[in-house]
């Protein structure tokens, strides 16, 4: 019976090792599979004697688009070659997405390329809450209008909503970002009411740096503040920020509305609080950053013009009704507890972000 129960055993042990061996490789698939789709694909025809390559990817993070823009980053490239010389009008546009970019090329018999990335259509991006599958219309004629190729190569768009937490795209958060929008400006005009509340001196009025001390910096903050929890009553939902920092691992994705549906809703994660304070602190002219620690967001701002000396307010706070001064000590606490431990994950400076051309989405 002893030998009929160990052969028995290691059968089990054979099928779980089995079993697990299938998950693992399952995972890696479906990690390949993710890999692959976000790799460019390529898309060849054309009539003789022009030949005609389009790479594309197959999905985009739309929230990203207008920084590809204003980089000119390469997002699609079309190569092209001919076996006699002849001079074509290449257009690329998305479709019910961006505009049509056109580029006059002499195409020889020796491979060459062009890459475009068309302008969105207007206030488009402001309706990309959800998924959009559409198409990158490409077309090569020439200037008699003989078309040599035309092709409509399917494409994803996320919704702008969707953020990809990844160290790639680490400046990217700043694009949520948006000291121009009318919301905003709104907030920092309520908030100018709350600097009598600061023990005095306080600054005239929201100046950003301009003739302030550091502590006046702070103050002008702390208004900001104080009108999200008492002007606006926000409320914080939690929810974990996926980003795992610059060291690596794997990728993930979060839904992070922008501050102006953040104000309109009445509550928002720590990551949407974050960027929401940050919105309001860049339209007074201050600098700040985006601090992440495991699962947490919260803000950096530098007190002094040069970015030596920075204070933080942890925006989920205002949820406990945490008078700002108090939730400025808090997070001074936080970030100085997160130093030491060896678990601030990253600091997303706002300023470095629009040096790299990553404006505010919208």
């Amino acid at each position: 019976m002893g030998k009929k129960y160990l052969f028995l055993f290691l059968i089990l042990m054979a099928l779980v090792g089995l079993s697990g061996g299938y998950i693992v490789g399952g995972t890696q698939a479906y990690s390949r599979y993710q890999q692959n789709t976000l790799a460019n694909q390529e898309h060849c025809g054309g009539q003789p004697p022009v030949h005609i390559c389009v790479q594309a990817p197959q999905s985009i993070f739309s929230a990203f688009y207008p920084s590809y823009v204003a980089a000119q980053y390469p997002l699609f490239t079309v190569s092209y070659s001919s076996s006699r010389p002849v001079t074509l009008l290449l257009s690329v546009a998305i479709d019910r997405v961006s505009q049509v970019q056109t580029r006059t090329v002499n195409v020889t018999g020796t491979m060459q390329s062009s890459t475009f990335i068309p302008a969105l259509q207007g206030q488009v991006l402001r309706k990309l809450t959800m998924e959009l599958n559409t198409a990158l219309h490409v077309e090569a004629r020439d200037s008699a209008g003989h078309l040599y190729y035309i092709n409509d190569i399917p494409l994803l768009l996320h919704s702008r909503w969707l953020m990809q937490w990844v160290a790639a795209n680490r400046l990217r958060i700043a694009a949520w970002v948006t000291p121009d929008d009318p919301a905003i400006a709104a907030l920092v005009r309520k908030a100018q009411r709350h600097l009598r509340d600061q023990p005095p001196p306080v600054p005239p009025a929201m100046v950003g740096y301009n003739g302030a001390t550091a502590q006046q910096v702070a103050d002008q903050v702390d208004a900001l503040y104080d009108t999200l929890r008492l002007d606006y009553h926000i409320h914080y939902i939690q929810a974990s920020v996926p980003y795992t920092g610059t060291a690596g691992g794997s990728a993930a994705t979060q839904n992070v509305r922008l501050p102006a549906e953040v104000l309109q809703q009445g509550s928002g994660m720590c990551v949407e609080l974050t960027t929401l304070l940050a919105s309001a602190a860049e339209r007074i002219g201050i600098n700040t950053e985006i601090v992440i620690i495991p699962g947490h967001a919260f803000l950096g701002v530098a007190v002094t013009p040069d970015n030596r000396h920075f204070q933080y307010w942890d925006a989920v706070d205002v949820d406990s009704n945490v008078a700002a001064d108090s939730a400025n000590v808090a997070a001074d606490n936080l970030y100085q507890k997160n130093l030491a431990q060896h678990t601030i994950l990253d600091t997303i400076s706002i300023s470095d972000a629009r040096n790299a051309q990553i404006g505010p989405m919208l």
